[in-house]
């Protein structure tokens, strides 16, 4: 397969939250190192913190690609990701989706290894119990630099801030995950909930 970056969607305003989502603490591990070590074995050539609040982001041992202007949206984020990846596969996981796991990330990949004549421009998890677009999550993706970077610029270019409507022009494949790990953690509450589960 060809080259494969990693990249942790990190530069939200975690508004909700209250605190920066990448430096919650879950099994011991903050959040940019549990998704950072979560990417590390399936990215060969590297794994990346796209954007960064604090600045303790910085002490860890992945490089930070820092936002040219921030608050712009997840849209932004993916665009430079794919921007610092230049070819080859960038996998894309937001820092909010802590349920994420190994076999996730591997059969997104393994999906887009299979398309052999490089059809398909993104591959990305889909909610197993909603088909529609409502259950896409474009941030727990494997996604095809060279074809998709030119599609979301100029859609970023035009205007466009929806990750859901700018890739509308790209050939997407989804690849069915569980509803539990596509769960998104966004407030106090969530956190919570999401801890009491895991036990």
């Amino acid at each position: 397969m060809t080259d494969i970056r990693g990249y942790v969607l990190a530069g939200g305003k975690s508004s909700r939250m209250g605190s920066d989502k990448a430096l919650l603490k879950i099994e011991g591990l903050t959040a940019i190192e549990r998704q950072g070590k979560l990417l590390d074995p399936l990215c060969p050539q590297g794994v990346f913190i796209a954007g960064a609040r604090s600045k303790k982001l910085h002490d860890m041992r992945w490089p930070v690609i820092h936002d040219s202007t921030l608050d712009q949206g997840p849209l932004f984020g993916i665009t430079s990701a794919l921007q610092h990846a230049q070819n080859g596969i960038a996998v894309i996981l937001a820092i909010d989706l802590l349920a994420i796991d190994t076999t996730d990330i591997t059969a997104v990949l393994a999906s887009c290894s299979q398309d052999v004549d490089s059809e398909c421009d993104v591959f990305f998890a889909q909610s197993k119990q909603d088909p529609s677009e409502h259950g896409a999550q474009p941030l727990c993706a494997a996604w095809r630099v060279e074809t998709a970077l030119p599609v979301l610029s100029q859609q970023f270019a035009e205007g466009q801030r929806s990750v859901m409507k700018a890739w509308l022009g790209l050939k997407r494949q989804r690849v069915i995950v569980d509803d539990s790990r596509l769960v998104n953690i966004n407030s106090p509450v969530d956190f919570e909930n999401f801890r009491q589960t895991k036990g």
